[in-house]
């Protein structure tokens, strides 16, 4: 065949567009016209955000003003007030009150006029600073006559004199016991607050002034604004709690120009400190910096114009030069040429296209040769993909090929004889599953294409699984399949190739051998209830076969004995039975408890629990709370005669003690042996004495890492059988009814007070602590047996 007419027939040809799609001259120019218009809308965003931030920072430089003005006025109002308290209490011991009220005119150039005035009217003392204080006035104006709150000073409201603001003030004077004898008048000058007002910067020519609520000025730096009557609404319209509310202050100033201000509220008294800055002084800078942005806006416009035109000339105009040139090749025109007045990539690029067309049809004639040798080459390939076929016969196992995208490619004998089926081209890697009916072993659920070989394969993994099962009508077919990826010289995967045989007897075997195992492990378990793992461990022993008699260590542990109250009256009333049904209702409550915080049961001794735990002491305090808790809910289900509640007593001890075995060949038995565990025994049986639930020797309190989150108190120190070491007790009233935790709690210091007074012999002072214990918490038990024993230590009234 005509390699030129071979390339006519067989080319893609191009796809019909229309005029308007052919334009690359318009589709330029309307991506550059939306360029530019996301520009300008870029700029017109930046403009907004940069006139919103300069408006923000100025508002922010104004609010700070503001804040410093008013902490700088409430300090001018807290000394006066601090001064005034502290005066009030000096009057109360001073000798000489005249000499303190001048040294307050002294202290302080605020202060006006000082009288001191008894409830009756009668002036105790007086001072001013200049001639002498106008009592009448004082009396009208501040009401000394009514008597203020003790310790607090009472403010009046402003007023003026020749442009002057004062304000009164009193506060009550007390006698040695606490009771008001007089009131202390003072008048104090607010020019002060005129010369605070001064040291306020806003902007350049910012300024500050004082109002109370109702709008009347205080303090500014005009002085005839310092005038009864004007107000901060007559003056710009608006009161200071509505300045102080809104955002964004725009308006009138007291100096009659437009300003943006700033107020904010005192603390002491319920004035307002506002801080106005002229619109000027930001204006200017703002109207610059949107030129600015005009110009640039400006600038850009320009940029996009150019690089229109730069566009149409240097890269449309050639680039149609180049789509005849293609068009005409295209066509079979091997001949055509064409010339691109240009020296940049453009030209460059039409030199090149010129020398690739040539080579094309030196190309194209050398293909031709090479087609005859082709033929050549399939005929030998058609002769070793037959052998490659026997070969793969021969092999004992099931053989399955899949392409590249994962379309079976080839299966042998083995293969179709496993899968039920051969090759079924227009399955794929997303439904190989599907088509040949493999699913997880032992589900009804199909193998996931993301974990079947062929597909892990694909991916380059090497993969091998035997969880799949194939089905075939009734029967299933167990596999073991192996996946590896088939390369070519490129390094590129081309197939994936999947080996695969029945596993039938292997799995029969497993499962047999499964058996096996769950009858052992459920034998370990039986064995586990008898001798816990735990102890196993300790001993370094895998297993309760290599227990020996006489296997121990020695080890710090916590020793936790349990045991039920008055048991004995309780059974005799229950049958054998009840009395089993009983003791194992209540243990399975309780062992897993137990087990929850690291622990172990080492033995039941009837209804006693004995609990190792080699691990923190709070694992056992924790362990025994919660028994505590859950017995109080078990004792819920407990409401009937027959079923009376029960309560049980908890001894803790710390310390070093001896694990193992002890016992002859044929029988053994797991035993701790030490001080320590006769000590927890001893603390569980003082839980009768003292009617408590919970009771830890003082190594177990010692050990405690997180003792703050339990409720513990020391209740006494005892001594231990054989040693001389007295050894402190412990409650812990962590479980108690919320009622009783909470008194213990309160009485905590005084009730440890009482028992070391008591211990000292200083009954009379642990009686005190002890009566006051019992009335905030009259169900404490330990405290009732305290007060009792100080009643029998104390001596007759004979003596």
């Amino acid at each position: 065949m005509n390699i030129r007419r071979w390339w006519r027939r067989d080319r893609p040809q191009p796809a019909q567009v229309s005029p308007h799609q052919r334009s690359l001259s318009q589709q330029i120019r309307r991506r550059v016209l939306v360029l530019s218009l996301i520009a300008a809308l870029g700029l017109v965003t930046a403009m907004s955000l940069g006139l919103a931030t300069g408006v923000e920072r100025i508002k922010r430089q104004l609010d700070r003003a503001s804040a410093t003005a008013a902490s700088s006025f409430d300090l001018f109002l807290l000394r006066i007030e601090s001064d005034l308290i502290a005066t009030s209490t000096t009057l109360t011991v001073a000798s000489d009150r005249d000499e303190v009220l001048r040294s307050m005119l002294a202290r302080n150039r605020a202060y006006r006029d000082l009288l001191l005035v008894s409830p009756d009217g009668r002036i105790l003392a007086q001072r001013s600073r200049v001639g002498q204080p106008r009592p009448d006035r004082l009396f009208e104006q501040a009401g000394a006559t009514k008597v203020p709150a003790i310790g607090q000073v009472q403010w009046g409201s402003v007023q003026f004199e020749r442009q002057s603001p004062y304000i009164d003030t009193k506060i009550a004077v007390t006698d040695d016991i606490g009771i008001a004898e007089a009131t202390l008048l003072a008048r104090i000058d607010l020019n002060a607050l005129w010369e605070a007002t001064l040291t306020v910067e806003a902007g350049r020519t910012g300024y500050a002034y004082v109002t109370d609520e109702t709008g009347q000025i205080v303090a500014a730096r005009n002085r005839r604004l310092q005038a009864r009557g004007v107000t901060l609404q007559a003056l710009v319209g608006r009161s200071p709690i509505e300045t102080a509310r809104s955002g964004l202050n725009l308006y009138r100033g007291i100096r009659r120009q437009w300003v943006m201000g700033s107020a904010r509220r005192l603390e002491v008294l319920p004035w307002f400190a506002i801080v106005e800055q002229p619109a000027r002084e930001f204006i200017l800078p703002l109207t610059a910096a949107l030129l600015l942005w005009l110009v640039v806006l400006a600038a850009v416009a320009g940029l996009v114009f150019n690089t229109v035109h730069f566009t149409r000339q240097r890269i449309v105009a050639p680039l149609a030069v180049l789509g005849q040139a293609v068009a005409r090749l295209s066509s079979g025109d091997w001949e055509y040429r064409f010339h691109i007045e240009a020296h940049d990539e453009l030209g460059t690029l039409a030199i090149s296209f010129q020398q690739m067309a040539e080579q094309l049809r030196v190309s194209f004639a050398a293909l031709e040769r090479d087609r005859a040798k082709m033929a050549i080459l399939n005929e030998a390939l058609a002769q070793s993909e037959s052998k490659l076929t026997q070969f793969l016969e021969a092999v004992p196992v099931g053989i399955f090929v899949v392409d590249a995208r994962g379309t079976p490619y080839y299966a042998n004998q083995r293969a179709q004889a496993l899968l039920g089926r051969g090759v079924v081209f227009a399955a794929d890697a997303s439904n190989l599953g599907r088509v040949y009916r493999a699913y997880v072993a032992g589900s009804e659920r199909l193998y996931p294409t993301e974990r079947q070989p062929l597909v892990r394969a694909l991916a380059g993994e090497t993969t091998t699984v035997d969880d799949i099962e194939i089905r075939q009508g009734d029967r299933v077919i167990p596999l073991e399949i192996w996946g590896k990826p088939v390369y070519n010289s490129a390094g590129q995967i081309v197939y994936a190739i999947a080996a695969m045989q029945d596993i039938t007897d292997r799995k029969r075997a497993e499962a047999e051998r499964n058996t096996i195992t769950e009858q052992l492990q459920l034998l370990n378990l039986a064995y586990a209830r008898f001798v816990p793992n735990e102890f196993l461990q300790l001993l370094s022993k895998d297993s309760i076969i290599d227990v020996q008699p006489g296997d121990a260590v020695e080890r710090e542990m916590s020793v936790l004995f349990a045991d039920i109250r008055n048991f004995t009256a309780m059974s005799e009333k229950m049958t054998p039975k009840d009395n089993f049904r009983f003791i194992n209702a209540y243990l399975s409550r309780m062992e897993p408890l137990i087990a929850a915080n690291h622990g172990f049961i080492d033995k039941y001794v009837g209804d006693a629990i004995v609990a190792l735990f080699s691990g923190q002491a709070d694992d056992a305090v924790h362990a025994a709370v919660a028994m505590l808790h859950r017995l109080t809910h078990y004792n819920t289900t407990r409401q009937r005669p027959d079923r009376p509640p029960i309560r049980i007593g908890i001894g803790i001890n710390t310390g070093r003690l001896m694990l193992g075995t002890v016992g002859g060949s044929q029988r053994m038995d797991s035993t701790v042996i030490s001080d320590a565990v006769n000590l927890a025994a001893r603390l569980e049986r003082l839980t009768k004495t003292y009617g408590v639930s919970l009771l830890i020797s003082h190594k177990t309190f010692l050990q405690l890492e997180a003792a703050r989150d339990y409720g513990i108190r020391l209740i006494d120190r005892v001594s231990v059988s054989g040693k001389l070491e007295l050894v402190s007790v412990f409650e812990v009233f962590e479980a108690d009814s919320e009622e009783l935790r909470a008194g213990k709690r309160a009485t905590k210091t005084d009730f440890e007070q009482a028992m070391m007074l008591y211990h000292l012999g200083a009954i009379e002072a642990a009686e005190a602590l002890l009566d006051h214990c019992l009335q905030i918490c009259p169900g404490d038990h330990v405290a009732q047996i305290y007060r009792e024993r100080c009643d029998q230590r104390q001596p007759s009234s004979e003596h």
